[in-house]
């Protein structure tokens, strides 16, 4: 049999009208499916559920969305004229997260012979992750539908017990042959007998559900339910109450649980060293933790309304390619942003906020964020560049700064530029002389000393041992000799107390003018003039 031939009758117009609702506008995942498994038909909410889980929604198979195998063989015994329920969990195709969907299979018969199998998919996803969410923040291992345990009592026009069963006797802890002697005022804690005999004076008009207490034969009271009907139960033309009662005092215990654990995030909220803030779908602060006066000096009541990206620094913000707030609204993912904010008094400081997208009641995206003073950490991370940027005894930049300035410069194109080669002379003569504490007192002279010579914008930076390099932006070959002088006097006229004739230093000049030649060649050619001009020096440690 043919099973898309059967599937929908186009000649009965009653069952191809069934049809078309079915598969047009249930909110359900339904899909009919061959002996095999193959798919035969299926809806636009079904689409969707294999858009979550897979790359790609075109599918031939349940198999290739269905995975688990218990799963698969609930498909394969529905060809054994099996009518099943059963929940399926499927993960999404990015692996962090799932949905849960309560799942109704059943045969599909032509003439008592079984062609295939339908599916219908609930997603149930929302309530059992709030089922779960209760379950772990009070740790209620129990299912309220599973075990009501209802207690169910019929009182006829006199407000007198007809009958009830066995729980609702235990409940309120009579036994049979007691309780039909009672009326309900008899248990019922907070209405009189005044207040019943009005509020149930019509029995027909009776149909409602209200929370109440009753009491005990012993005195001690319990939380309920009733769900109250007025009714012709016996068929005898004399409607009495029905009424399916409750024992409601581990939900109110666990209200209670829940206003004490939301009362808890409230203070925290309040009280926390960060703030928290949510930002709706247009940008505008929503709500903001009262700690805010405290951090930042601005109270909670001057922010609520305002843009959360006034947060930036001005400059900051026009230097901001994305409004992060806006952009974390169309990204579900969690995000996290570093930015200066001005306090009240003037200040500015740095704030790591995390960002993070949900919904409210209607479905609307809004933000909510942690804002942390992170301060300390951007000063650590300068501490840390400055550690691998400058040289850490002179206090100059190191040679990987300036290999990197070196190549900005080449890319720039700015010309002329002047390089310098400066090596000490005697620092081995130093450490020998005076040890190696006194050595490197004399490097730091030195590197002071090249420093104070040079214009505002020159380069310094010590690239070997004894060994300084300078780069003179703009500078030709005239002036970059007028600083090698100024050098030379600086050092010249040093009083370094104690050993100065050992103090001396050897300078290498070189000039490019053009774009084509490498200032790599001409830190070279400076190095060949430096030693040059060492070799031609006599310089001797002083005595």
């Amino acid at each position: 049999m043919d099973l898309k031939k059967k599937l929908p009758d186009q000649d009965n117009t009653f069952v191809r009208a069934v049809y078309d609702s079915l598969f047009n506008f249930t909110q359900d995942a339904v899909v009919f499916l061959d002996k095999g498994m193959n798919i035969i038909k299926s809806n636009k909410p079904f689409t969707e559920i294999t858009k979550y889980c897979l790359s790609s929604a075109d599918i031939g198979n349940i198999f290739d969305l269905i995975r688990d195998e218990d799963d698969r063989k609930s498909f394969l015994s529905v060809l054994e004229d099996n009518i099943l329920m059963k929940e399926i969990t499927l993960n999404s195709l990015q692996g962090n997260d799932f949905c849960i969907l309560q799942t109704k299979l059943g045969p599909i018969k032509d003439n008592d012979k079984i062609i295939g199998v339908y599916a219908i998919f609930v997603d149930i996803t929302d309530f059992r992750k709030r089922e779960d969410e209760l379950n772990r923040r009070y740790k209620l291992i129990c299912s309220l539908v599973d075990k009501a345990n209802l207690g169910i009592v019929i009182i006829d026009q006199n407000h007198k017990v007809i009958e009830s069963n066995d729980r609702f006797c235990e409940m309120i802890g009579y036994s049979q042959e007691e309780i039909t002697k009672l009326h309900s005022w008899d248990w019922e804690y907070v209405y009189d007998e005044k207040a019943i005999r009005q509020g149930f004076a019509d029995l027909s008009e009776i149909s409602y559900t209200f929370d109440t207490i009753h009491k005990r034969k012993d005195g001690t009271t319990y939380h309920a339910t009733v769900s109250a009907s007025g009714a012709d139960v016996f068929g005898d033309g004399n409607d009495v109450i029905m009424c399916i009662t409750q024992d409601i005092s581990a939900k109110k215990e666990m209200e209670e649980k829940l206003r004490l654990s939301e009362k808890k995030l409230r203070t925290y909220l309040e009280n926390s060293a960060d703030m928290i803030l949510t930002v709706d779908y247009k940008g505008e602060i929503t709500y903001i933790s009262p700690n805010c006066e405290k951090i930042c000096g601005f109270k909670a009541d001057d922010l609520i309304g305002k843009k959360a990206s006034d947060f930036f620094l001005p400059k900051d913000a026009a230097k901001a390619t994305t409004d992060p707030f806006m952009s974390s609204l169309s990204d579900d993912k969690r995000t996290y942003w570093t930015f200066r904010m001005e306090h009240r008094d003037g200040t500015v400081h740095w704030y790591g906020v995390t960002i993070s997208k949900t919904s409210d009641e209607n479905g609307r995206a809004f933000l909510i964020c942690n804002a942390r003073n992170i301060d300390k950490n951007i000063e650590n991370e300068m501490k840390l560049r400055q550690l691998g940027l400058y040289d850490h005894l002179t206090g100059v930049p190191n040679k990987a700064y300036f290999d990197a300035t070196l190549k900005r410069i080449q890319s720039k194109g700015q010309r002329p530029v002047s390089v310098l080669v400066c090596d000490m002379d005697s620092l081995k003569a130093i450490n020998d002389r005076y040890g190696h504490a006194k050595g490197d007192e004399a490097l730091k002279i030195a590197a002071e000393l090249i420093k104070s010579s040079l214009r505002k914008d020159d380069f310094i930076a010590r690239v070997g041992g004894d060994e300084f390099a300078v780069i003179l932006p703009g500078a030709g070959k005239d002036e970059a000799l007028r600083i090698v002088e100024r050098i030379n006097k600086t050092f010249a006229n040093h009083d370094p107390g104690g050993w100065p004739s050992l103090i001396s230093i050897s300078i290498g000049q070189s000039t490019v003018y053009d774009t084509e030649t490498s200032l790599e060649d001409a830190l070279n050619w400076a190095d060949k003039d430096m030693y040059s001009r060492k070799q031609r020096s006599k310089v001797f440690p002083a005595d």
